[in-house]
């Protein structure tokens, strides 16, 4: 699951900063992703709702967000 999550997010132009997963327990873990959106990423609301789509992850959540001073 987490490969086809890094691949998703890799297939949206964005880049993975930092990756913290918990050990998993019955077959579920919890991954907190640090992402860098660039001007060339896709958008926001499809690359989560296409890492939400794939099979195996439960629940996904922004923490926080951080805008442009651009």
């Amino acid at each position: 699951v987490l490969s086809k999550v890094l691949r998703k997010v890799a297939l949206c132009s964005a880049n993975i900063l930092t990756i913290h997963q918990s050990i998993p327990v019955n077959g579920s873990a919890m991954l907190t992703l640090s992402v860098e959106v660039l001007d060339t990423t896709e958008s926001v609301a499809e690359m989560i709702g296409s890492v939400e789509a794939i099979s195996g992850v439960h629940y996904m959540k922004i923490l926080s967000r951080e805008e442009s001073l651009r």
